[in-house]
C-alpha cells in the first residue's frame, strides 16, 4: 500500500464531500416526504367526506326508525279498531 501524506486541506475537502453526499440524500428524502404529505392530505379529505356521509346516513336511519315506530303504533291501533268492528258486526274471523 502506498502511503500518502494527507494535509488538513485534503481532509477538509474529503469531509466536505461527505457532507455534500449526505445533504443530497436528505434532499431526496425531503422530496419523498413531500409526496407522502400530499397523499395524507388526500386521505384526510376522503375521510372527512366519509364522516360527513355517515352523519347523513345516521340521520336518515333515525328518521326511518321513527317513522317505522309510528307506523307500528298506527297499525296496532287499526288492528284494535278492526277487532272492535268485527265484534260489533259479529263477523267471524278465519
Amino acid at each position: 500500500m502506498i502511503k500518502k501524506n494527507i494535509t488538513i486541506n485534503d481532509l477538509a475537502i474529503m469531509v466536505q464531500k461527505g457532507f455534500n453526499a449526505v445533504d443530497n440524500r436528505f434532499d431526496g428524502v425531503d422530496k419523498r416526504f413531500d409526496g407522502v404529505d400530499k397523499r395524507f392530505d388526500g386521505v384526510d379529505q376522503r375521510l372527512d367526506k366519509v364522516e360527513s356521509d355517515i352523519k347523513v346516513i345516521k340521520k336518515d336511519l333515525s328518521e326511518v326508525k321513527y317513522d317505522l315506530k309510528e307506523t307500528i303504533k298506527r297499525t296496532d291501533k287499526l288492528e284494535i279498531q278492526i277487532d272492535y268492528v268485527e265484534n260489533v258486526l259479529a263477523i267471524k274471523k278465519n
